[in-house]
Protein backbone atom coordinates (compact mmCIF):
# COMPACT_ATOMS: atom_id res chain seq x y z
CA UNK A 1 0.00 0.00 0.00
CA UNK A 2 1.30 3.26 -0.74
CA UNK A 3 2.33 5.83 1.70
CA UNK A 4 -1.00 7.55 3.37
CA UNK A 5 -1.67 11.06 1.79
CA UNK A 6 -3.12 12.46 4.95
CA UNK A 7 -2.63 11.07 8.89
CA UNK A 8 -3.65 12.86 11.33
CA UNK A 9 -3.40 11.73 14.98
CA UNK A 10 -5.13 12.78 18.42
CA UNK A 11 -6.88 15.66 16.55
CA UNK A 12 -8.41 18.26 19.27
CA UNK A 13 -10.10 21.53 18.30
CA UNK A 14 -11.40 23.65 21.32
CA UNK A 15 -13.20 27.53 21.23
CA UNK A 16 -12.69 29.80 23.72
CA UNK A 17 -16.51 30.23 25.28
CA UNK A 18 -15.75 33.57 27.43
CA UNK A 19 -14.53 32.57 30.73
CA UNK A 20 -16.48 29.20 31.03
CA UNK A 21 -15.04 25.60 29.69
CA UNK A 22 -13.61 25.41 26.48
CA UNK A 23 -16.22 24.08 23.94
CA UNK A 24 -14.49 21.35 22.22
CA UNK A 25 -15.49 20.25 18.89
CA UNK A 26 -12.27 17.82 17.70
CA UNK A 27 -11.75 15.22 20.63
CA UNK A 28 -8.76 13.17 19.66
CA UNK A 29 -9.64 12.73 16.11
CA UNK A 30 -7.49 10.47 14.29
CA UNK A 31 -7.78 9.57 10.29
CA UNK A 32 -6.18 8.28 7.47
CA UNK A 33 -6.72 9.28 3.64
CA UNK A 34 -4.55 6.97 1.22
CA UNK A 35 -4.04 8.97 -2.13
CA UNK A 36 -6.93 8.32 -5.42
CA UNK A 37 -9.72 7.96 -2.32
CA UNK A 38 -12.81 10.17 -2.06
CA UNK A 39 -13.62 9.72 1.71
CA UNK A 40 -16.87 11.05 3.12
CA UNK A 41 -17.34 12.62 6.27
CA UNK A 42 -20.63 12.89 7.58
CA UNK A 43 -23.30 13.85 10.39
CA UNK A 44 -25.66 16.64 11.24
CA UNK A 45 -25.18 20.34 10.89
CA UNK A 46 -22.81 21.56 13.81
CA UNK A 47 -21.10 18.16 14.23
CA UNK A 48 -17.95 19.94 13.23
CA UNK A 49 -17.10 18.68 9.67
CA UNK A 50 -16.48 22.48 8.12
CA UNK A 51 -13.72 22.10 11.36
CA UNK A 52 -12.66 19.51 10.45
CA UNK A 53 -11.71 19.96 6.98
CA UNK A 54 -10.82 23.82 7.75
CA UNK A 55 -7.74 21.91 9.96
CA UNK A 56 -7.37 19.59 7.12
CA UNK A 57 -6.76 22.11 4.91
CA UNK A 58 -4.44 23.92 7.09
CA UNK A 59 -7.02 26.90 7.20
CA UNK A 60 -6.69 26.86 11.32
CA UNK A 61 -4.27 25.64 13.35
CA UNK A 62 -5.50 22.73 15.96
CA UNK A 63 -5.49 23.39 19.74
CA UNK A 64 -3.63 19.77 19.73
CA UNK A 65 -2.71 16.75 17.43
CA UNK A 66 -1.25 16.52 14.55
CA UNK A 67 -1.49 16.49 10.52
CA UNK A 68 0.79 14.88 8.38
CA UNK A 69 0.65 15.70 4.36
CA UNK A 70 3.06 13.26 2.90
CA UNK A 71 4.40 12.90 5.77
CA UNK A 72 5.50 16.01 6.88
CA UNK A 73 3.85 17.93 9.91
CA UNK A 74 2.10 20.48 8.48
CA UNK A 75 1.55 23.15 11.75
CA UNK A 76 5.40 23.09 12.25
CA UNK A 77 5.22 25.50 9.35
CA UNK A 78 4.93 29.31 9.69
CA UNK A 79 1.79 31.10 8.63
CA UNK A 80 3.99 31.97 5.65
CA UNK A 81 4.24 28.87 4.48
CA UNK A 82 1.36 27.56 4.89
CA UNK A 83 -0.36 29.81 2.39
CA UNK A 84 2.03 28.36 0.10
CA UNK A 85 1.22 25.23 1.12
CA UNK A 86 -2.86 25.52 0.59
CA UNK A 87 -2.14 27.31 -2.56
CA UNK A 88 0.18 24.71 -4.06
CA UNK A 89 -1.71 21.39 -2.36
CA UNK A 90 -5.35 21.69 -1.59
CA UNK A 91 -8.19 22.99 -3.53
CA UNK A 92 -11.46 23.90 -1.47
CA UNK A 93 -14.94 23.84 -2.30
CA UNK A 94 -17.32 24.99 -0.20
CA UNK A 95 -21.11 24.95 0.16
CA UNK A 96 -21.46 29.01 -1.52
CA UNK A 97 -19.32 28.68 -4.50
CA UNK A 98 -17.56 32.50 -3.49
CA UNK A 99 -17.40 33.15 -7.07
CA UNK A 100 -16.15 36.37 -7.44
CA UNK A 101 -18.59 38.51 -8.85
CA UNK A 102 -16.48 41.27 -11.11
CA UNK A 103 -14.31 38.10 -12.90
CA UNK A 104 -15.60 35.90 -15.36
CA UNK A 105 -15.86 32.11 -15.31
CA UNK A 106 -12.67 31.67 -16.89
CA UNK A 107 -10.97 34.47 -14.86
CA UNK A 108 -12.34 32.81 -11.42
CA UNK A 109 -11.15 29.55 -12.60
CA UNK A 110 -7.54 30.90 -13.23
CA UNK A 111 -7.23 32.49 -10.30
CA UNK A 112 -5.40 30.01 -7.59
CA UNK A 113 -2.65 30.11 -10.20
CA UNK A 114 -3.12 34.22 -10.68
CA UNK A 115 -2.20 34.50 -6.94
CA UNK A 116 0.96 32.24 -7.75
CA UNK A 117 2.04 35.31 -10.05
CA UNK A 118 1.49 33.50 -13.54
CA UNK A 119 -0.10 35.38 -16.40
CA UNK A 120 -3.48 35.19 -17.58
CA UNK A 121 -2.21 34.63 -20.69
CA UNK A 122 0.24 31.35 -19.93
CA UNK A 123 -3.04 29.56 -17.38
CA UNK A 124 -5.90 30.00 -19.65
CA UNK A 125 -5.68 27.41 -21.47
CA UNK A 126 -5.38 25.17 -18.28
CA UNK A 127 -8.59 27.18 -17.55
CA UNK A 128 -10.25 26.37 -20.79
CA UNK A 129 -9.34 22.73 -19.89
CA UNK A 130 -11.09 22.22 -16.48
CA UNK A 131 -14.19 24.43 -18.30
CA UNK A 132 -14.61 21.62 -21.00
CA UNK A 133 -13.70 19.22 -18.45
CA UNK A 134 -17.03 20.32 -16.31
CA UNK A 135 -19.17 20.99 -19.87
CA UNK A 136 -18.90 24.45 -19.29
CA UNK A 137 -16.83 25.88 -22.42
CA UNK A 138 -19.85 27.36 -23.67
CA UNK A 139 -19.68 29.37 -20.29
CA UNK A 140 -16.31 30.81 -19.78
CA UNK A 141 -16.83 34.58 -20.83
CA UNK A 142 -19.75 34.71 -18.16
CA UNK A 143 -19.64 36.80 -15.22
CA UNK A 144 -21.31 34.48 -11.67
CA UNK A 145 -24.89 36.38 -11.88
CA UNK A 146 -25.61 35.13 -15.45
CA UNK A 147 -25.02 31.23 -14.23
CA UNK A 148 -26.98 28.66 -12.85
CA UNK A 149 -26.57 27.36 -9.59
CA UNK A 150 -25.17 24.58 -10.84
CA UNK A 151 -22.94 25.87 -13.15
CA UNK A 152 -21.55 28.46 -10.38
CA UNK A 153 -20.84 25.40 -8.10
CA UNK A 154 -19.21 24.01 -11.34
CA UNK A 155 -17.29 26.77 -11.87
CA UNK A 156 -16.06 26.65 -8.35
CA UNK A 157 -15.02 22.56 -8.92
CA UNK A 158 -13.08 23.54 -11.72
CA UNK A 159 -11.12 26.67 -9.55
CA UNK A 160 -10.34 24.52 -7.25
CA UNK A 161 -8.82 21.85 -9.73
CA UNK A 162 -6.88 24.77 -11.38
CA UNK A 163 -3.47 24.24 -9.37
CA UNK A 164 -3.60 20.44 -9.66
CA UNK A 165 -3.56 20.08 -5.85
CA UNK A 166 -3.44 16.52 -4.45
CA UNK A 167 -6.07 16.94 -2.17
CA UNK A 168 -9.84 18.48 -2.62
CA UNK A 169 -11.60 19.64 0.07
CA UNK A 170 -15.46 20.09 -0.17
CA UNK A 171 -18.17 21.25 2.16
CA UNK A 172 -21.63 20.39 1.78
CA UNK A 173 -20.71 20.68 -2.48
CA UNK A 174 -24.31 20.36 -3.20
CA UNK A 175 -26.26 21.50 -0.14
CA UNK A 176 -26.93 24.73 -1.95
CA UNK A 177 -28.31 22.67 -4.75
CA UNK A 178 -32.16 21.30 -5.54
CA UNK A 179 -31.98 17.49 -6.00
CA UNK A 180 -32.60 17.65 -9.74
CA UNK A 181 -28.88 19.56 -9.61
CA UNK A 182 -26.96 18.02 -6.59
CA UNK A 183 -27.46 14.18 -8.50
CA UNK A 184 -25.78 14.88 -11.94
CA UNK A 185 -22.83 17.00 -9.36
CA UNK A 186 -22.31 13.73 -7.57
CA UNK A 187 -21.75 11.78 -10.40
CA UNK A 188 -19.63 14.61 -11.85
CA UNK A 189 -17.40 14.86 -8.60
CA UNK A 190 -16.88 10.68 -8.79
CA UNK A 191 -15.88 10.94 -12.20
CA UNK A 192 -13.19 13.63 -11.30
CA UNK A 193 -11.48 12.13 -8.91
CA UNK A 194 -11.34 8.65 -11.19
CA UNK A 195 -10.29 11.00 -14.31
CA UNK A 196 -7.68 13.60 -12.50
CA UNK A 197 -6.77 10.57 -9.64
CA UNK A 198 -7.42 13.31 -7.29
CA UNK A 199 -7.89 12.51 -3.24
CA UNK A 200 -11.47 14.45 -2.05
CA UNK A 201 -12.36 14.48 1.35
CA UNK A 202 -16.38 15.38 1.17
CA UNK A 203 -18.03 17.01 4.44
CA UNK A 204 -21.85 16.06 3.98
CA UNK A 205 -24.87 15.33 5.44
CA UNK A 206 -26.33 14.18 2.29
CA UNK A 207 -26.57 10.07 1.65
CA UNK A 208 -26.54 10.41 -1.64
CA UNK A 209 -23.16 12.08 -1.72
CA UNK A 210 -21.57 9.81 0.28
CA UNK A 211 -22.30 6.91 -1.62
CA UNK A 212 -19.74 7.63 -4.30
CA UNK A 213 -17.42 7.25 -1.56
CA UNK A 214 -14.56 4.81 -1.17
CA UNK A 215 -15.49 5.21 2.86
CA UNK A 216 -17.91 7.03 4.89
CA UNK A 217 -17.05 7.91 8.58
CA UNK A 218 -19.47 9.58 10.72
CA UNK A 219 -18.40 12.32 12.79
CA UNK A 220 -19.89 12.12 16.38
CA UNK A 221 -19.02 13.20 19.89
CA UNK A 222 -15.73 14.82 18.10
CA UNK A 223 -14.23 12.03 16.90
CA UNK A 224 -14.54 9.83 13.41
CA UNK A 225 -16.43 5.88 13.16
CA UNK A 226 -16.29 3.87 10.03
CA UNK A 227 -20.08 3.44 8.85
CA UNK A 228 -21.09 -0.30 8.08
CA UNK A 229 -23.10 -0.58 4.82
CA UNK A 230 -26.27 -1.09 6.52
CA UNK A 231 -26.02 2.47 8.08
CA UNK A 232 -28.58 4.80 5.83
CA UNK A 233 -25.27 7.22 5.55
CA UNK A 234 -23.00 4.46 4.10
CA UNK A 235 -22.33 4.15 0.63
CA UNK A 236 -23.80 1.35 -0.83
CA UNK A 237 -21.66 -0.51 -2.70
CA UNK A 238 -18.04 1.10 -1.67
CA UNK A 239 -17.15 0.07 1.76
CA UNK A 240 -14.53 -2.69 1.95
CA UNK A 241 -13.85 -4.71 4.75
CA UNK A 242 -10.06 -4.79 4.08
CA UNK A 243 -9.94 -1.40 3.93
CA UNK A 244 -8.13 0.56 7.14
CA UNK A 245 -10.83 3.14 7.96
CA UNK A 246 -8.34 5.30 10.08
CA UNK A 247 -9.61 6.00 13.26
CA UNK A 248 -9.19 4.62 16.84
Amino acid sequence: MPAPLLEVTDLVKQYDAGGEEPLTVLQDLDLTVQPGEIVAVVGESGTGKSTLLHLLGALDRPTAGTVRFKGDDLFAKSDDELASFRNRSIGFVFQFHHLLPEFTALENVAMPALIQHQSMKAVTPRARELLDLLGLSDRADHRPNTLSGGEKQRVAIARALMNEPALVLMDEPTGNLDARTAEPMHREIERLSRETDRTFVLATHDPSLARIADRALRLELGQLHALAPTDEMAPSTSLRDDESTGES
